[in-house]
């Protein structure tokens, strides 16, 4: 079990982490404050869009892979909403 005084240590271990660059289980102190660490489905993807790194061309592809990924299921769904409520309107 930790110890309260021991958080502090470990939030600036996980902020020096991030200042290096450095990949670590968390993705975010946000992430690691509510249980979200590799080893949860959610963590995972987290933790792994936070390690990519913008100069690298290839991460910034994967970034492309994965925006398409996530973001043309909803703008397919909001467009089917705009669909349906606009033939619910108009006779």
């Amino acid at each position: 079990m930790d110890r309260p005084d021991h958080a502090e240590d470990d939030d600036a271990f996980v902020r020096h982490l991030d200042s290096l660059g450095v990949p670590h289980p968390y993705g975010s102190a946000d992430a690691r404050r509510i249980g979200l660490d590799r080893n949860t489905e959610e963590g995972a993807l987290i933790a792994f869009s936070s390690s990519l790194r913008a100069a690298n061309p290839r991460h910034r592809a994967v970034a492309w892979v994965l925006l398409a990924a996530f973001g043309l299921p909803a703008l397919f769904t909001l467009l089917r909403l705009a669909e349906m409520m606009a033939g619910a309107l108009l006779p």
